[in-house]
């Protein structure tokens, strides 16, 4: 990287001190990546192949850099309009519509108008509530969260391709690494609390300490891949489990890909609906009034 790179930045010469003061490599990296794929790389660096993990978390890196460019290329000249349309709007309300209903109607004792409290004290109480209601979601166990994430349109169905893609990939580690499911179980819980494998671990020791069968319990999980369950219960052998759940994951991924793109199609549509609808009440908001105004001078 010194040789291809050129100058090196501050950061990697930190991390290659680091290194050869004979740091692991994993460890150094956590705070440059995201929790989940920090978690995986966590994984495969004991129990499994880092080369393949790394091979997979730079193809998932890789996408979400790749849609997030996307996504703001699509999201430049609609909220541009966004901007200017809403611009447009104070301008009207506060600037224009002010002094034509002065001027159409000169006799008309002013009073406090109560639209504008109206309008300040909705914006009031939907930030209180978005800010309620991201505490709340903050609080949330990460299995909660990751049934809610289904729920929402369009977002929900490529959370479930990452999910099973996620689940399937670092699963299928674990299993070529020949380790029981006890083992399993507690490797998992070892990672941060507020990992999604770690809950799912802790729950699912939960159902095997009560004498309870977890195929039940996650059969109810709607994040988890119903293929899964049926790889899990055909009874292969932890090599041809390990083969089937990596090509499995693989797909996923594919589908995952064809899912953020069906996605991002859909966002400049939405956006320039929601800027004509702008438009639309900028019209309605300053005719209206000069119509009203009209109306009482013609009718005096």
């Amino acid at each position: 990287m010194r040789t291809v790179g050129g100058n090196f930045p501050d950061s990697l010469q930190g991390l290659e001190r680091e290194l050869l003061a004979g740091a692991e490599l994993v460890p150094l990296l956590a705070p440059y990546l995201q929790p989940n794929v920090y978690f995986q790389l966590q994984l495969t660096t004991t129990y499994g192949a880092l080369a393949p993990a790394l091979k997979d978390a730079a193809e998932l890196l890789r996408l979400m850099a790749t849609q997030r460019q996307k996504l703001r290329q699509l999201l430049a000249y609609p909220l541009g309009l966004f901007v200017s349309m809403a611009g447009l709007f104070v301008t009207l309300q506060v600037g224009i519509l002010p002094q034509l209903q002065q001027d159409l109607a000169p006799a008309t004792k002013v009073g406090v108008n109560w639209t504008h409290y109206l309008w300040f004290g909705g914006v009031a109480l939907a930030v209180g509530g978005l800010v309620a209601g991201w505490r709340w979601w903050a609080r949330q166990p990460s299995l909660q969260l990751a049934s809610l994430y289904l729920r929402v349109p369009y977002v929900g169905r490529i959370c479930q391709a990452y999910y099973a893609y996620y689940l399937t990939a670092n699963l299928s580690q674990l299993v070529q690494s020949g380790l029981s499911v006890k083992q399993m179980m507690g490797v998992l819980q070892q990672l941060p609390e507020r990992a999604l494998l770690h809950q799912l671990a802790r729950k699912l020791e939960q159902q095997l300490a009560a004498g309870q069968s977890p195929v039940g319990w996650l059969r109810g999980q709607q994040f988890i891949p119903r293929q899964l369950l049926v790889f899990l219960q055909k009874g292969s052998t932890n090599r041809q489990l390990a083969r089937e759940l990596s090509a499995f994951s693989t797909l996923q991924y594919r589908d995952l890909v064809r899912r953020t793109e069906r996605g991002l199609a859909l966002v400049q549509p939405i956006l320039l609906g929601v800027v004509a609808l702008l438009i639309v009440g900028a019209y309605l908001s300053l005719l209206l009034p000069m119509y009203q105004n009209l109306q009482g001078v013609y009718n005096d």
